[in-house]
């Protein structure tokens, strides 16, 4: 049996988990219409104002900061093809937001054999108890989210979680092949 949660239900689990917070992503565009100005304007300037001011205020990161005080971890594996595409160009430049608020980003390149041992889609991992699977249509925009609580699930989950952090490259130290797109 499947069980789907709301945007509601999944953004509460964000406040709620007690210790970790965990993602992988494997996708090199995410289509989200509310990201797609900002992202344009990104690519054509590489002007980052109007996402600075939205780090700032936004409750996504307001909350990373807070429960990050509280000592709750926030982690992410992004699995990225090289050269990047446009919008992970993007995200790439933007993670400074998420690390400044307390999430630790690494980056896996898809050329990597570890990328071969992780699964071909999107989850969240909390507390080791449960996940959830973001579903994405053809188009990459994200339509349904699946929450899993078998055990056996959840731990070949917590594998993959183990295998993409030990190979992945913290993004201090990520050096992405970017192909330079902007008017100077």
């Amino acid at each position: 049996m499947r069980t789907l949660l709301t945007e509601d239900e999944f953004a509460r689990q964000f406040k709620e988990f007690e210790h970790t917070a965990w993602k992988l992503e494997v996708r090199d565009r995410y289509n989200v219409a509310e990201e797609e100005e900002t992202i344009q304007r990104f690519l054509a300037t590489g002007d980052l104002g109007r996402d600075e001011d939205h780090a700032r205020t936004s409750s996504w990161h307001r909350n990373i900061t807070e429960r990050c005080k509280e000592g709750a971890t926030w982690q992410r594996v992004r699995v990225v093809s090289e050269p990047l595409s446009d919008y992970i160009t993007w995200e790439h430049a933007v993670t400074r937001f998420n690390i400044e608020a307390g999430e630790d980003i690494r980056w896996l390149p898809r050329h990597h054999p570890a990328v071969a041992r992780l699964p071909a889609f999107d989850f969240w991992l909390f507390d080791s108890r449960w996940s959830c699977i973001l579903h994405f249509d053809e188009d990459d925009v994200p339509y349904e989210l699946e929450r899993i609580d078998d055990p056996a699930t959840v731990a070949q989950h917590c594998q993959w979680r183990d295998i993409a952090w030990h190979y992945a490259i913290p993004h201090s130290e990520y050096a992405p092949q970017v192909i330079q797109r902007f008017n100077n």
